[in-house]
């Protein structure tokens, strides 16, 4: 999902007012994020909700987690909290859209990785907070169990597995190839009297 300036676009843009209503904890994420809109997903003065929607269907992109330097903070950290535009994002799907389940697409996203405890979770965790009683389903990649289970434990997901795609050795071609063979030719020849003739010829590649 692109839009104009590489940006993802916009399917929805929410007033702080009805954002506050349809979020009642959106005053525990102050002491983190400030008072919304905030500036991740907002344009200074509305919470912005990434996507598009068609017909009854809404695919959107999941904020990220705001921390993306340090993303398992959000889990470790005591009194951490999901920013102001993730929290709205799942506002829009619940309570605007009224959808009736959630999938997620992809290993792994950020929600059953927000604060809260790490099994029976409570109204004062995050994922429970976010998610409410929204039917959760979660496309998780097979070779992942472990977190596949966090999933589970966390945020009520129904995970669906699929393989990943096989990966192969892409190699070199065209241009790459001769410089890769040059190189590998320096490396065996830098000592001799051929070396710097290597070198002339990896410069011209």
């Amino acid at each position: 999902l692109v839009g104009a300036g590489g940006e993802p676009p916009v399917a929805y843009s929410m007033a702080v007012e009805e954002y506050k209503r349809l979020v009642p904890y959106a005053g525990d994420l102050e002491h983190q994020w400030g008072r919304p809109p905030g500036h991740l997903n907002s344009d200074g003065q509305r919470l912005l909700v990434h996507g598009r929607v068609f017909g009854k269907v809404f695919v959107g992109v999941q904020p990220g987690a705001g921390c993306e330097g340090d993303p398992m903070r959000l889990l470790m950290a005591r009194g951490a909290a999901p920013h102001h535009g993730f929290a709205a994002f799942y506002a829009y799907i619940a309570h605007v859209l009224r959808a009736h389940a959630l999938v997620h697409v992809g290993t792994h996203g950020s929600l059953e990785f927000m604060p809260g405890k790490q099994a029976g979770l409570s109204g004062a965790c995050y994922p429970e907070r976010l998610l409410g009683s929204l039917p959760h389903v979660y496309c998780y990649a097979a070779d992942n169990p472990s977190e596949a289970a966090i999933a589970k434990r966390r945020s009520y997901a129904l995970t669906l597995s699929y393989l990943p795609p096989p990966s192969a050795a892409a190699g070199l071609y065209r241009q790459l190839l001769a410089v890769g063979e040059l190189a590998s030719s320096y490396s065996a020849l830098r000592e001799s009297p051929r070396g710097a003739a290597v070198v002339e010829a990896l410069a011209e590649a």
